[in-house]
Formats: structure tokens, C-alpha cells, sequence
């Protein structure tokens, strides 16, 4: 269960850190709030949705969350975000998971000048992480030919359903995502078994 856990968050770095060379200019923007918790409830104002997680999920601490991305957890707190993500290529927001299947969803920003180009659109933008992904061995990760869109709350966000086999399980992952200012917001939902897509979306408001 480990090494499986370990993979799918490989899949989600990986897909969040596709280097690209395109010397484009950068054009300051708002910058992206943390979103809080508040006992069962998740609200990101920025990406404008509400999350509430059902009783067998669990939100990951700060420290959690922090240790993930191998910085000091006072990065993630108050005006210490801000910086945050503007010196580091991604920063999660949220992330929770479901004790007893081992789904997750992982909420966060990408600082597309650090990654790609701020001009970049969300099509090369999956195209460029469909490339990165075909490069790791440990998994077999599918996308589709199309993609749609779907409301998270308030916000519309391009929707990309793939199909990823790790250490032998199938699972789905849900790649939401929202270019805003000069950053990707994105939802990423790892459903393991138990779980169907309009399952997860529906715990969205």
C-alpha cells in the first residue's frame, strides 16, 4: 500500500512540474489565498468552491502538507504563502484522503513562470504533461482524446479523466484544472475503488 501511495503522488508531482523552456514574459498578477478548513468544510474563495469531506476522509495537516513538498511549514501560513509560491514551482493548498479506500484529492496552485510560460493555454498544458507522464515506468497513465468542462462550485474548470494502473491496481484520475492570473489551479482526484467521478463531485459546492 505504500509503494502504491507513493506513485500516485508521483503521478500528481509529476504532473505539476513539466519544465518548459518558452522564455516568455512575465506579467504580475493577484496572487492565490490559502483556502481554510473549518471542521468538515474546505473553502478556497480563489478557485470559488467548497469542499466538505464525507466522515472516512481525513485533511492532512499543515506539517503533512509541508513535509510533502520538503519546505518548512511556516511557508504555508499567513503572508508566508505569497512567497511560498512565488519560490517554488507548485504549492498544494489542500490535500485529503479517504482512510478506507485510499482515494485522495489534492488542491494547489502551479507558478506557471517557473514551469512553463504564463501564455501557455490549458490544451498545451495537458498536452505537455501527457509527454512528461509517458516517460514513467512504474505506471501506465491514459488520457482521453477529448476533454470537457465542469463546474466546481462556482468556478469552470477543464476536466481531464484518465485511467492509471500502479503495482498492479486500477484506478481513475480527475485532473481539474483552471488557468487564473499567472498560475494553474488545479483539483487532482485519485479514486482507488468505492468511488465514481459525479461521486467526487458532488462533495463540491
Amino acid at each position: 500500500m505504500k509503494k502504491l501511495l507513493s506513485l500516485m503522488l508521483l503521478v500528481v508531482m509529476l504532473f505539476l512540474l513539466v519544465a518548459c523552456q518558452d522564455e516568455e514574459p512575465v506579467i504580475p498578477a493577484p496572487e492565490p489565498i490559502r483556502g481554510t478548513v473549518v471542521d468538515t468544510v474546505y473553502k478556497n474563495d480563489y478557485l470559488g468552491f467548497e469542499f466538505t469531506r464525507p466522515d472516512s476522509w481525513v485533511y492532512s495537516t499543515d506539517e503533512e502538507i509541508a513535509q510533502t513538498m520538503n519546505i518548512g511549514v511556516e511557508k504555508l501560513l499567513g503572508e508566508n504563502f505569497k512567497e511560498a509560491l512565488e519560490n517554488n514551482p507548485s504549492i498544494y493548498d489542500m490535500m485529503v484522503v479517504d482512510t478506507i479506500s485510499r482515494s485522495s484529492i489534492n488542491v494547489g496552485y502551479e507558478n506557471l513562470s517557473k514551469t512553463m510560460s504564463t501564455n501557455i493555454t490549458v490544451e498545451q498544458y495537458i498536452a505537455a504533461v501527457k509527454k512528461q507522464l509517458e516517460s514513467v515506468t512504474e505506471m501506465t497513465v491514459t488520457f482521453p482524446d477529448t476533454y470537457d468542462t465542469v463546474k466546481l462550485g462556482e468556478t469552470e474548470f477543464t476536466r481531464v479523466v484518465c485511467s492509471t494502473t500502479a503495482s498492479g491496481v486500477n484506478m481513475t484520475q480527475v485532473y481539474y484544472l483552471r488557468k487564473m492570473d499567472g498560475y494553474m489551479g488545479f483539483v487532482i482526484a485519485t479514486i482507488v475503488k468505492d468511488y465514481t467521478v459525479a461521486d467526487i463531485e458532488a462533495m463540491f459546492k
